[in-house]
């Protein structure tokens, strides 16, 4: 079962629960950076610039082949009994936008907010093997969801890719960043090494305490 393998690795990389942020909660990751922060991110009030736009979009999908294969997609949703969206739409528009027939696997938890509100949360699986997603515009809806007239709120923070044989896990949040987790830090230390000038300045000295001790 999807629900199995994917839980099998979130606890063999630390992060049993899938907590956010992935990077904190994740003792060996790293964290990219996507949009390039040489650019601005805007025109001008109204119009975002889209060289920034593309960089990030670029950026995920780099980090993407190079961290590939995958073999599982999950994709998170969280509803509060305030929420009147419909949930069959929101998952037709991502099996639309991905290219994938309906999720193989779906699971319900019900959680609650920090305020200790009730919610729910959906996990929504696919096999990769058996059904490849279209990753180009799946990733550029993740890079594109925080922007108001583009964006697809509900893939925030909300997709990830499993590699369960080796387990790695691939989150791209949004524009600003992506995470890769691995069980062991010789699993993805070309990435460290490679895309070093794409890491998150903030919190370089965290992922040079993993990386840099042999």
């Amino acid at each position: 079962m999807l629900l199995e393998r994917t839980f099998k690795t979130l606890k063999k990389i630390g992060n049993e629960r899938l907590q956010l942020p992935i990077f904190y909660e994740s003792p060996v990751s790293l964290r990219f950076e996507t949009g390039d922060p040489t650019l601005d991110i805007f025109l001008d009030e109204k119009h975002l610039n889209p060289r920034y736009l593309k960089s990030a979009q670029w950026r995920a999908s780099f980090l993407y082949e190079k961290t590939a294969p995958f073999d599982t997609l999950l994709w998170v949703l969280y509803r509060t009994p305030d929420l009147d969206t419909d949930m069959d739409e929101i998952i037709e528009k991502f099996c639309r936008l991905a290219h994938l027939p309906s999720p193989a696997e779906v699971y319900q938890q019900e959680v609650t907010t920090a305020s200790e509100e009730p919610m729910t949360r959906i996990l929504l699986f696919w096999d990769m093997e058996q059904t490849p997603p279209r990753i180009t515009p799946l990733l550029e809806a993740i890079m594109s969801c925080d922007f108001k007239g583009l964006g697809f709120r509900e893939l925030s923070s909300a997709v990830f890719f499993f590699d369960t044989a080796r387990h790695l896990l691939f989150h791209p949040y949004d524009d600003r960043g992506a995470d890769v987790v691995a069980e062991k830090a010789e699993d993805i230390r070309f990435l460290y090494e490679d895309c070093r000038n794409w890491l998150l300045e903030y919190d370089i000295e965290r992922m040079k305490t993993t990386f840099e001790q042999r």
